[in-house]
């Protein structure tokens, strides 16, 4: 019996204490494995993605379940989900899915919860695509049903969603209604913050280093589920970033905000919501508005440090390392050294210590790893990755040998191929299986692989067509594993044009591909 390798996959939007979604998937879908055992169905892995949205995150880009689709899928048969809306929100992307299973092998696509979902016969995609459709509805449906009472209840003095901000806690007020009023707790940490910036002058930084050694939770750790606690998950700490978005957001001043994104970028600011009546009030202020004055004044008073560049987003994240802690390195434009772009470690930005000399000049970095990537691997041939189904040889092998045998019997005196052209017919016959079975033996089984074909272009020439698209070059190294460390040759000098660099070029077990 021929086994059948299945992947399961769960995936949740938002999993907090209250949540066992995961964990009902992964029973429900386990059961219907087990009930399966004798059709030689066997797990041989879980792809479990949390706090992923299935409407904005397609299968391919998910953490755990991309890495299985796009880099191991030699090693499943069955992608086996719990419910479709929990695999795919998108027709399209479940059109997407389908394509990506048959030009794999012909993968199953199974739901566990839906029987009626037949993924193997002739009307497939048709099923699939109703109840991928019918999944894409619901999505809209509901989303537009969370965005009308958030509309309604944005102009109101009642809390809708999500989190209180920083300073507040939320309560069920005796009209049922969830409104905020003032957490005591946070709210002293404001009135230090307060204390240490515009009385002591204390820079932010110093500030987060008292904190996190005095054990005080920042927002992040206070808003941390116990789920992910056990799970071993870090606490998150404060950071300068942390007390600037709580001394800029008038939610301290007791009213209602709103994130506003900036135009072009992921994040936001804090604004006041404001109605006819001007601003909705939640709950008692923690700062008067003379404080809030004060803190504006000595926030905006300060020097500014060093910024990330506006113009330029971090070429090469993630190929480019600290030669001291071995993280990320990004691209800042620090004004006092009179606007020229370095390359700096985030952990030395965050005041932790890196040793000396950690920023390098941008215009060197970008020299060098042009020469050293060239250098090395300039001549590499690019290949195209493709996936080949393998073959079960041993069943076609036990199937020749039944044949054979039938068929020899049908030629021995008084069978019906006993003589004159049916006899001869059989044993050409009998002969070509004999040939199949020699080359089949001597192939053996063949699992599920990728094969790799040459281009006919080399590294370089990705390379040289790509000139001003830094984000596809950085894929192409990070696909391969190539990372470089930069350190500096003179200690001390913290934006020096002096530095070398330590290449490691992955994994050369495989080609550099285009895939």
């Amino acid at each position: 019996m021929e086994t059948v390798r299945v992947l399961i996959a769960l995936r949740i939007s938002n999993e907090t204490d209250a949540s066992t979604s995961l964990e009902r998937q992964l029973q429900d879908c386990t059961a219907y494995v087990n009930e399966r055992q004798h059709l030689g169905w066997q797990v041989v892995g879980v792809a479990k993605d949390a706090h992923i949205s299935a409407t904005k995150s397609h299968p391919l880009e998910r953490p755990q379940l991309g890495e299985w689709l796009n880099n191991r899928a030699p090693e499943f048969d069955l992608l086996l989900f719990w419910k479709m809306d929990r695999f795919v929100r998108k027709v399209v992307d479940m059109q997407d899915m389908i394509k990506w299973a048959t030009a794999h092998g012909g993968k199953s696509l199974v739901s566990a919860k839906e029987p009626v979902l037949d993924m193997v016969g002739p009307f497939r995609h048709v099923i699939i695509d109703l109840f991928a459709a019918i999944a894409e509805t619901e999505a809209q449906n509901i989303s537009m049903r969370v965005k009308s009472f958030q509309s309604y209840a944005k102009s109101k003095n009642v809390w809708a969603k999500g989190n209180p901000p920083y300073g507040y806690e939320s309560f069920r007020d005796t009209d049922g209604a969830m409104r905020l009023r003032v957490r005591e707790s946070q709210k002293d940490v404001i009135r230090e913050i307060y204390k240490r910036v515009v009385e002591d002058g204390e820079p932010y930084s110093a500030i987060c280093d008292d904190f996190n050694a005095r054990g005080i939770l920042s927002p992040g750790a206070e808003r941390m589920s116990n789920r992910r606690k056990n799970n071993g998950e870090p606490l998150p700490v404060w950071r300068s970033r942390t007390i600037t978005n709580i001394m800029t957001s008038e939610t301290i001043l007791g009213w209602k905000c709103e994130e506003v994104k900036a135009l072009g970028k992921k994040y936001g600011t804090s604004q006041p919501i404001l109605t006819a009546e001007g601003k909705i009030r939640m709950a008692d202020a923690i700062l008067t508005d003379d404080e809030w004055i004060k803190l504006q004044d000595e926030r905006n008073g300060r020097p500014g440090a060093a910024r990330r560049s506006t113009k330029n987003t971090t070429a090469y994240r993630g190929v480019l390392l600290c030669g001291e802690c071995g993280r990320n390195l990004y691209l800042f434009n620090p004004e006092r050294q009179q606007g020229k772009p370095v390359y700096r470690c985030n952990k030395s930005a965050n005041r932790e210590s890196c040793g000396k000399g950690y920023a390098f000049r941008a215009e060197k970095v970008k020299e060098l790893v042009e020469t050293i990537i060239l250098g090395s691997v300039g001549d590499f041939p690019m290949h195209e990755r493709h996936y080949v189904k393998g073959s079960n040889n041993t069943q076609r092998l036990h199937e020749i040998e039944q044949h054979v045998t039938e068929l020899q019997r049908t030629t021995r005196p008084g069978g019906k191929n006993s003589s004159g052209f049916a006899k001869k017919s059989t044993e050409e016959e009998i002969a070509a299986l004999y040939e199949e079975y020699d080359s089949l033996s001597a192939e053996g089984d063949k699992p599920d692989r990728y094969e790799y074909r040459d281009t006919g272009e080399t590294f370089r020439h990705m390379w040289d067509r790509n000139s001003g698209n830094e984000d596809e070059r950085t894929r192409h190294l990070l696909k391969a594993g190539i990372s470089i460390r930069l350190h500096p040759l003179i200690k001390g000098v913290s934006n020096t044009l002096n530095f070398g660099a330590d290449v490691d070029l992955g994994n050369r077990s495989e080609p550099f591909t285009v895939h």
